[in-house]
């Protein structure tokens, strides 16, 4: 790669940094749960930089967090962010943007099989920071019972059932279709639409 290449990758990098960050502001609420559209930050970045910019991006998301800049959801941010409940999904977001590289360079194809591939492909990679999520807020809860009623309440349509369980649905199966079918969604198209933009103009992604 060339100087000039490095030079753009480097600031389309930091450009989809602070795309994640806004995306983390469009929230909404269904009853107790938060819904963000981070997602949608972090599947473009992988998608449009590839595995080694995604994964810079999102460690340049953290980064901007980490010394202080509003970008976490609610317009928080601080070192602080990476010692409360939500650490789990954060830390994770750089390897979710390599995996979701990885698998548009292996199966894009601009055909709807593709299309739904590279979808199967982002859920996977999304494995990771589910896991992370569920262990960071799981262990956060057990100290912190606000955090554990929230877990309690958020599942409780589904009756009493074992705190564990309650954590696990609540950081984790709550939050997928949302992600799954909406932001992940969204991130194919935009990537779609911005890839054909770029090779337009003569310019091959890898």
């Amino acid at each position: 790669m060339g100087d000039n290449s490095k030079i753009l990758m480097m600031v389309l990098s930091s450009a989809m940094a602070v795309f994640t960050g806004i995306t983390a502001q469009l929230s909404f609420k269904v009853g107790i749960i938060p819904y963000t559209m981070q997602n949608l930050g972090v599947v473009l970045s992988g998608l449009l930089l590839g595995p080694y910019w995604g994964f810079v991006s999102q460690l340049v998301y953290l980064g901007l967090i980490a010394v202080g800049i509003n970008f976490a959801s609610g317009f928080t941010g601080g070192i602080g962010i990476f010692f409360g409940p939500t650490a789990g999904y954060l830390i994770t977001f750089p390897l979710a943007s390599l995996i979701t590289g990885f698998v548009r360079r292996r199966f894009w194809d601009n055909s709807k099989k593709g299309y739904i591939k590279v979808w199967i492909g982002t859920v996977v990679a999304f494995l990771p920071v589910y896991a992370g999520g569920f262990l960071v807020f799981y262990s956060y809860a057990t100290a912190h019972q606000s955090a554990m009623n929230f877990a309690i309440n958020a599942t409780s349509f589904i009756g009493g059932i074992d705190p564990f369980l309650a954590v696990l649905m609540a950081t984790t199966v709550i939050y997928m279709p949302q992600d799954f079918l909406v932001d992940h969604i969204l991130a194919i198209g935009a990537y779609k639409y911005i890839r054909e933009l770029i090779e337009e103009k003569g310019i091959k992604l890898e």
